[in-house]
């Protein structure tokens, strides 16, 4: 496939693992074109492809382009959630957390598809998201919208693992 074409760029890997190839990643092209890869430390490990129907791109596009993630600040949202974290403790609530959490890395091109998610801006615009626990801060913090859309990018790209038609691709 060709770089130009790629839409969505997911990795995710746990905070535990040292090694950078010991995550799942997942590519997304134009034309439907899924490839997934899974570590040998995994169940379903492997080298996967996937065709996705068009409705199943546009859901995952109109997450994608919504504004809340395109203008992500993940230095201010964590910085929100650790005011929140201190107000809690000042309050004696209990305060829980994991210490074991993933890294997620979104990477993906407002501008490659239709509709273009910026105005102004060149094709090849690049928009990427690096965050730490999601699935534990989206659970633990409902009220933040844009965790949530962040989660549900999340869960639509892991999908692709249960879809009918993935193929193992042979090395």
């Amino acid at each position: 496939m060709n770089s130009d074409d790629l839409l969505v760029s997911y990795s995710e890997k746990n905070n535990l693992t040292r090694s950078p190839d010991q995550g799942i990643t997942i590519h997304i092209y134009r034309n439907g074109d899924a490839f997934v890869s899974v570590p040998e430390t995994m169940k379903l490990s492997g080298q996967y492809h996937a065709l996705l129907e068009q409705d199943k791109i546009d859901a995952l596009w109109t997450l994608l382009i919504d504004e809340k993630l395109l203008t992500f600040n993940a230095q201010s949202l964590r910085e929100a959630l650790i005011k929140e974290q201190q107000l809690l403790k000042q309050s004696r609530a209990i305060v829980t957390t994991v210490s074991d959490k993933s890294v997620s890395v979104l990477e993906f091109y407002p501008n490659r598809y239709k509709p273009q998610g910026l105005a102004g801006e060149e094709e090849n615009a690049v928009r990427r998201i690096t965050w730490s626990g999601l699935r534990w801060d989206a659970a633990h913090h409902p009220q933040i919208e844009v965790l949530q859309l962040l989660y549900a990018v999340q869960k639509s790209l892991l999908s692709i693992l249960n879809q009918d038609d993935l193929q193992h691709i042979d090395q």
